[in-house]
Order: C-alpha cells, then sequence, then structure tokens
C-alpha cells in the first residue's frame, strides 16, 4: 500500500508523504523567527474489559505544513506500528494493534517525542502558487458535516451575517464578526464542544447567544461560509503557553478560509471572544503558540475503524476495543523551548 510504512522506516520518511500536503496549504505570510519546542506525548490504556479480544489504536501524528516544521520523531509503541496517511484531509497517523490478552497483561502505554517549529501566521498574504491547478481539491471544504448541516437556519443567518456582500473576503469578515457578536465562550449549557451547528442556530433564533468552547465557534463559523460558497476548513491542534515551557489538558482548534486573492486565510473566534482587542488580529492572523494534530471533519481513519467516521481527530488517540469507542486512557503531552 502506498500510503503505509512499517517500524523504523516510518519515523523516516513520515515528513516525506506529507509534501504535497504542505504544499497546499502554502499560503500566507510568516513574521518573526516562530517557536520550537520539543514536545512529548503519552498515554496510558487502562481499565480493559474482560472479555476484550482486540485493541485497535490510532494517533494523530502532526504534520509538516508551511507553519510548522516537524522533525527529530521517536516513537514507543507497545507493538509493530506503521504510519499511514489517511485519504481525505490527508492526515498522518500512527497505527498498531494488541490481542486482547497481551494488552490485558500490562497497561499499555504509547508515546512519541518530536521537535516542533511553528511560525506566526501574520496577515492577508498573497495567494499560494500552484494552487490554481488543483480547484477540484477544494469541493470537499464546501461539504457539510454531520454536526455542521447547510440547513435553510443556517443559509438564513449566513444571509443576516453578511446580505449585500459579494466579495468573499469581506463576507467573511462580516461572518467573523456575526459569530463573534452572537458567540460567547462559556461551557455552562449542555452540549458544548461537539461542534453542533444546529445547537447554536437554534439559540441565536431563539434570541439567545451560542455558547460553546472553540469548536463550536469554528463549527458555526465554517458551516456559514460554506453555505455563501467560501472553502472552510478546520483544524484541530494543542495550544502551548506563552513562556518556556509546560503542560496543558484538552486541545485547541481554529479555521481557514480559502479566497482567489489570499489562498487559505487562518482565523481564531474563540481567541478574539476571550481578547476582543485582539478580533482583528485573529481574523487572518494566528500566533505560534500552537501545535496542529489534525484537519477536516467526519475523519475516516486509516485503516478504516470499524465505528462511525470521527468527529475530529486529536490530539486523544482514537481507539477501539472489539470494534467499539473506547475512551478508557489517559493522554498527556508536556513541552519544553528550545533554541
Amino acid at each position: 500500500m502506498k500510503n503505509k510504512i512499517f517500524g523504523s522506516r516510518a519515523v523516516q520518511a513520515f515528513l516525506v508523504i506529507f509534501v504535497s500536503f504542505a504544499t497546499l496549504f502554502a499560503a500566507v505570510g510568516y513574521a518573526g523567527e516562530g517557536r520550537s519546542v520539543r514536545l512529548e506525548y503519552k498515554f496510558v490504556v487502562d481499565a480493559l474489559p474482560a472479555s476484550a479480544a482486540k485493541v485497535r489504536v490510532w494517533v494523530p501524528l502532526p504534520s509538516a505544513l508551511p507553519a510548522q516544521e516537524i522533525k527529530g520523531l521517536k516513537v514507543n509503541a507497545p507493538a509493530p506500528y506503521t504510519i499511514r496517511q489517511e485519504g481525505v484531509w490527508g492526515n498522518s497517523i500512527i497505527y498498531f494493534e494488541l490481542d486482547g490478552d497481551k494488552a490485558r497483561s500490562a497497561p499499555v502505554e504509547f508515546s512519541m517525542a518530536f521537535t516542533v517549529k511553528r511560525q506566526e501566521i501574520k496577515g492577508l498574504g498573497k495567494k499560494a502558487g500552484g494552487f490554481t491547478a488543483i480547484k477540484e481539491g477544494l469541493v470537499k471544504y464546501l461539504r457539510p458535516s454531520r454536526m455542521g448541516p447547510h440547513s435553510d437556519l443556517v443559509k438564513r443567518l449566513a444571509r443576516e451575517a453578511a446580505p449585500a456582500e459579494t466579495d468573499a473576503e469581506d463576507k467573511a469578515r462580516h461572518i467573523y464578526d456575526f459569530v463573534l457578536k452572537n458567540m460567547d465562550y462559556n461551557k455552562k449549557k449542555p452540549g458544548w464542544g461537539r461542534g453542533d451547528v444546529s445547537r447554536v442556530c437554534l439559540a441565536i433564533a431563539g434570541g439567545e447567544k451560542g455558547s460553546g468552547n472553540c469548536t463550536d465557534f469554528h463549527s458555526f463559523f465554517a458551516a456559514l461560509l460554506q453555505t455563501q460558497q467560501i472553502p472552510a476548513l478546520f483544524e484541530m491542534g494543542y495550544p502551548l503557553k506563552p513562556g518556556s515551557g509546560g503542560s496543558v489538558g484538552g486541545y485547541h482548534c481554529w479555521a481557514s478560509f480559502y479566497t482567489e486573492d489570499h489562498g487559505w486565510v487562518p482565523v481564531d473566534i474563540s481567541e478574539a471572544d476571550k481578547a476582543p482587542e485582539l478580533a482583528d488580529y485573529y481574523f487572518g492572523s494566528i500566533d505560534e503558540n500552537r501545535v496542529t494534530f489534525s484537519r477536516g471533519r467526519d475523519i475516516v481513519l486509516t485503516p478504516r475503524q470499524d465505528g462511525e467516521p470521527i468527529n475530529y481527530f486529536g490530539p486523544d488517540p482514537y481507539i477501539e476495543v472489539d470494534g467499539k469507542p473506547f475512551k478508557g486512557f489517559k493522554r498527556t503531552i508536556t513541552y519544553k523551548d528550545i533554541k
């Protein structure tokens, strides 16, 4: 298989298989020297069912991107592993599996370490060369997701957000401002964190503000854009605290949209909601304090999982026990800045 690389060969070759993926998204300008960290990613699987016969594990592996350089990968897995490239969004995956007896004999522990250099994406840059030849690849960025349908209500709110605008960049800015005005970053109401666009729309249509975390903000933004025929991309990652290192739980996500003039343009609306004085900055710019783990929604992994397409991938691993999703693991990420 072209998308299958085994063992140590995988560590040596995983950057190569993402050259075309990185080139595809080369676009906006970069500022400053960036930030380099050595990142250590670990998880432990425990409390497996006594009846478990087969454990399958997919680990998100950050990709080489125009604003993200990955090198020095080291992997410690409890079984032989392969590095694969998922076919729709281009995400990289470390995959391994265990039989139930081996998995129950001791805690299943996995770790990897790599050096990542992130650059700030600053301002609306110029369009990336070579994109015109692959415009057909933009179609997938216009499609709805299961949690981000293009319902009549979504379309109506998109028209309300930018009723008279024809330029894609102007529409995107109006929609960005609409999301900021009509959403609050809070986790008090049930259903947050899934990127459930219908949930947000119903709240707004009912005279309330939508609420949730970064997933909800950027899923709503992407769905509104897509109904206006503007390609949009959801990105899942991990936040880096300002400073010299640390450990952060959870995740962070953001989005990008595509225009003929600028290529892919990043936004981080949930951060703008937390810091309104940076609202202009986060339309077209994102800081270097983050690591991209995956892109896209409704992800079908490689090899294919038995369960449904997953809403988003990472930073947590996706694990199946006897064909069913399994959440019995603890994931930790630590990092230290390097010069």
